[in-house]
């Protein structure tokens, strides 16, 4: 049989310019970057768990006793007209114990009760906790909550995101109190994305330049006389875990906002 009139389509061996290309310098130094990143992240989350968790229970304890002691106390101090320094220090004590409860929280692994909710009924009961706090404070906290009629169903840890929204919105009307602004206002919205749902809270407080908002997320991390730098790192833990994100943009003295993106329920 004769061949040399067929059409035969021979397969030769790939040359190296056939070979996929390898990732530019730039590139790769980007990666690199990112892998660093990661790398010093998860140092820092395994010191932060050690140290707390240690230096926590020690000093919870002796506190626990003080306060004991002072509410036992407190009737004769009420006699001697010296009420307002038991109602100090019972105070003190308190917010003592809150910072070691966010210490804890930190080092804790974060467990998940996931639901599936009604992200618009959550954010509205959310804004109302604030009302007297924004009024008192000069505060409009407005929303676009109600332009949407049905339901946009997230599956997360309802307790764990109630204590992200109220830290957001608690640290929005602090700012706007330390810029002195006699017409503040905090907006919250959100938007349905095909796969996802998007939440904006802005305010227009006293602002963050660049250097802060890389920061912002850090442990430790604080621009406040009395913060401990615990209450954004773990906003951001608690969204990340819930297979989110959380960006920040800011300008001194022009305010912030805050854009959370959560995957919507399927």
């Amino acid at each position: 049989m004769d061949h040399t009139n067929l059409n035969v389509e021979k397969k030769l061996p790939l040359m190296p310019e056939h070979y996929p290309s390898p990732c530019s310098l730039e590139e790769y130094n980007e990666l690199i970057e990112k892998v660093e990143a990661l790398a010093y992240e998860n140092k820092t989350l395994s010191t932060v768990h050690f140290l707390v968790a240690g230096v926590a229970h020690e000093i919870k304890n002796p506190l626990t006793i003080m306060k004991g002691f002072l509410q036992l106390i407190k009737p004769d101090l009420d006699k001697l007209q010296k009420n307002d320094i038991a109602d100090l220090l019972l105070s003190e004590i308190h917010r003592t114990n809150t910072l070691i409860e966010e210490f804890l929280q930190a080092a804790r692994p974060i467990e998940h009760i996931k639901e599936r909710i009604d992200v618009v009924p959550f954010l509205k009961n959310i804004i109302l906790l604030f009302h007297s706090q924004s009024t008192l404070n000069r505060c409009d906290i407005t929303t676009n909550l109600n332009h949407f009629t049905e339901p946009l169903e997230v599956t997360i840890d309802s307790g764990q995101f109630k204590q992200v929204f109220l830290n957001m919105i608690k640290n929005s009307i602090e700012s706007i109190r330390s810029s002195n602004k006699e017409n503040g206002k905090i907006s919250l919205s959100i938007a349905k994305r095909l796969h996802s749902v998007t939440i904006k809270i802005s305010d227009n407080g006293a602002g963050m330049d660049t250097s802060t908002q890389q920061k912002v997320f850090q442990p430790f991390y604080t621009t406040k006389e009395r913060g401990t730098g615990l209450g954004l790192f773990l906003c951001k833990q608690i969204i990340q875990n819930h297979k989110g994100t959380i960006k920040v943009s800011s300008a001194p003295s022009f305010g912030t906002t805050f854009t959370i993106q959560l995957p919507l329920a399927h």
